[in-house]
């Protein structure tokens, strides 16, 4: 009989404890600390195949193609509207594009579009594509390309 008093007692005893810690946080420590703001969506950085590329072309109106070949590369060959920024201008950061528009980065097989935009992530960009396999991939798929200099002299 003592033995059950005894469990009896205990059982008791802890019961309340149980209840007050399982019952959660009251309404005031809710005031106290409100919900914390939705975390800023990480910014993306993807490679693209030439195909994906081409239909980000298509369906993204706001997307810019950033072509970062030198002059004499692409003055050879280019994807119509693009856009030239060295990577050496990228990496001093010279290039001004908005950090929030979507930005396709070429070069000629992908090394240094991938470069380039691993520095645009770094410094703030949200959305960037690289051209997996660069012009070269592009020439491949049979996608179409400019060629000669852009402003020819007469």
């Amino acid at each position: 009989m003592k033995r059950f008093s005894l469990i009896a007692f205990v059982v008791f005893l802890l019961l309340p404890i149980g209840v007050l810690l399982l019952s959660g946080p009251s309404q005031e420590a809710d005031q106290d600390n409100p919900p914390a703001e939705p975390a800023a969506a990480a910014p993306l950085f993807r490679t693209v195949s030439a195909p994906e590329a081409a239909e980000l072309m298509k369906t993204r109106k706001n997307l810019q193609v950033i072509d970062v070949r030198t002059p004499q590369e692409r003055n050879e060959l280019r994807i119509a509207d693009s856009r030239l920024v060295p990577v050496g201008d990228v990496i001093r950061g010279v290039f001004d594009g908005a950090p929030d528009q979507p930005l396709m980065l070429v070069c000629a097989v992908g090394g240094r579009s991938f470069v380039a935009g691993k520095v645009m992530i770094a410094r703030g960009y949200q959305e960037i594509y690289n051209l997996g396999g660069g012009i070269e991939s592009w020439r491949r798929a049979g996608l179409p390309l400019e060629t000669g200099p852009e402003n020819p002299q007469p």
